[in-house]
């Protein structure tokens, strides 16, 4: 793929996580993807590797929990012949009425126009405080 079809296929995965869109999302990901949240297990739920199935399986249910939509905004893309980085941002409110506006990093591996591997960086600390009651 070109550095442009990459820049725009992670653009593309990145705001397909938003409510209503995750569709978009996964025609971007590879089946064989593996999906990582960087975060530390022993303070953050959601935390480690994902397939395919496993990351579709909480999109879902993460979208299913929220009251309204939850909308993912990419500002910033930076993209090579190989993968992407991508920044960006959330906005949601949740049961407790408490809203998520998350921070994101993304680095995104590509193959045969693709992602096949994806590390998801979050504030672990904004977010345990959005869910917390």
């Amino acid at each position: 793929m070109t550095i442009e079809q990459n820049r725009a296929s992670a653009r593309r995965l990145v705001e397909g996580l938003s409510t209503g869109r995750l569709s978009d999302a996964l025609d971007v990901l590879d089946d064989a993807a593996v999906w990582t949240v960087m975060a530390d297990p022993s303070s953050f739920p959601v935390s480690g590797s994902m397939s395919r199935a496993a990351f579709i399986e909480h999109m879902e249910r993460f979208h299913a929990s929220l009251p309204d939509a939850i909308s993912v905004t990419v500002t910033n893309v930076i993209a090579d012949e190989a993968g992407a980085a991508v920044e960006a941002v959330s906005r949601a409110r949740l049961h407790n009425g408490k809203h998520l506006d998350q921070a994101y990093h993304f680095a995104f591996e590509f193959r045969d126009a693709k992602v096949v591997a994806a590390r998801e960086y979050i504030d672990t600390a904004r977010a345990l405080a959005a869910f917390s009651e």
